[in-house]
Formats: structure tokens, C-alpha cells, sequence
């Protein structure tokens, strides 16, 4: 049991490794070595946890997905609302931990790998159905059962193609302009009369304001660097 856990410890250890070699050098430029060098291991550490490249790829697409995934639970725990539980989930996708130029021309390097290597194509499509599902959760409060699917489903590549496009540009989108974005998309096709767009600005600020405290704490980037 020790062994295993032992184990567990050292792979994530060298996941973070990767997605740290994948920021400074991109995808291309990455090498075991360098993730080694990261890591402070030999090359032949890294190889006994991941047998190549593509198997340690694999776990940096894990990694930046579990970021990704814990900051939306621990925005809900703070919600109370549909409309406040929309907002944790688009407002966690983005929050500049890891919505930063670095990371976001890193994910651009990473989905390039995607339709080439089987693994991250799983990982890929899990976290994209795990996006539309919480999305779905929320906008049937809102809207009938059909157009909640279709709205999700633009609401989920709304959220990619910020993504992209903040990794494509020469200069960093900011956190406040991408959920903005996504708030004019929001706004376009979910119900915003009057009172609605006040309870969504409402929701909007509250989990924002609680982002800045929950996700930028130390004690939350800690609980992260275990994921």
C-alpha cells in the first residue's frame, strides 16, 4: 500500500513536471529530460513512471483538466443559486490562475496533440462532456430541457475558442475581458429581461468576489499542486 501511494505521489510529481516543461518550452520542445530536470529526477525516473512521451502527455492533459475541475467545485460550494452556480462554473474556466497567457499558448500546444494520440482524445472528450453537463445542470433552471442541450453546447465552445484564442494572440486576455465574453454570449441566449440581468450581475460579482479569495488562496493552489 505504501509502495502504491509512493507511487502516486512521485507521478503526480512528475505530471506537474510536464505541464511546467510544456509552459516554459511548448509542446514540441519538451523532452523527458527536461521534465526531469524539472522534477529533479534522471531521465530514467521519468521513464519508470511513464513508459514515453505520449504517456506522460496524457497526464499533463489529466492535470490541466483536474485544475480546471477542482476550481468549479470549489467555486459551488460557495453558490447558492442556478444563476450563481452558471457563473462558478464560467468564472472557474477563467480565473487567471490558470487563465494566463503561459498556460493558455500551452493548451493551444497540447489540443494540437489531440487528434494524433488516442488517450488524449478520451481525456479530451471527458472533460468537454463534463463542461456541457454542469453547463446542462444549471440552464435547465432557465430553459426547456432541448434548447438547455443547444445552449450548453454553444456555451461550452464559446469557452474553448476564448481559450484558444488567448493562447494564439501576442497579448494575455484578461480574466475580467473573457468572462465578459462570456456574459454577452449569456446574454444572448438565455432569458435577460430587467430583473434578469440584475440577478445575473448579481451572481456574477458575488462569485467573483468569492474567486478572488477561494481559488487565489494558498491554501487553494496548494490543494492543486496535489491534483
Amino acid at each position: 500500500m505504501r509502495s502504491s501511494s509512493i507511487r502516486s505521489i512521485r507521478r503526480a510529481e512528475l505530471s506537474r513536471a510536464a505541464f511546467e516543461a510544456v509552459i516554459r518550452y511548448g509542446l514540441r520542445k519538451t523532452t523527458l529530460d527536461k521534465v526531469g530536470d524539472i522534477a529533479g529526477v534522471s531521465k530514467g525516473v521519468v521513464l519508470h513512471h511513464f513508459k514515453d512521451k505520449s504517456a506522460l502527455l496524457e497526464a499533463v492533459f489529466r492535470r490541466s483538466n483536474s485544475l480546471l475541475s477542482e476550481s468549479v467545485v470549489e467555486l459551488y460550494r460557495y453558490a447558492e443559486t442556478p444563476y450563481e452556480r452558471l457563473w462558478a462554473i464560467i468564472v472557474a474556466n477563467f480565473f487567471e490562475t490558470i487563465f494566463n497567457r503561459r498556460v493558455c499558448q500551452a493548451w493551444v500546444s497540447l489540443i494540437s496533440e489531440v487528434p494524433h494520440n488516442e488517450e488524449c482524445q478520451r481525456v479530451q472528450i471527458a472533460n468537454n462532456e463534463r463542461i456541457r453537463s454542469n453547463l446542462l445542470h444549471e440552464l435547465k433552471h432557465f430553459l426547456a430541457e432541448d434548447e438547455a442541450e443547444q445552449v450548453a453546447r454553444h456555451l461550452g465552445v464559446h469557452i474553448d475558442g476564448i481559450w484558444v484564442r488567448a493562447g494564439l494572440l501576442p497579448d494575455p486576455v484578461e480574466t475580467s475581458a473573457a468572462v465578459s465574453e462570456m456574459e454577452y454570449a449569456v446574454s444572448k441566449l438565455l432569458p435577460f429581461d430587467e430583473i434578469s440581468a440584475a440577478k445575473h450581475k448579481d451572481a456574477r460579482n458575488k462569485i467573483e468576489t468569492i474567486a478572488q479569495i477561494a481559488l487565489g488562496s494558498k491554501a487553494f493552489q496548494e490543494k492543486s499542486l496535489r491534483v
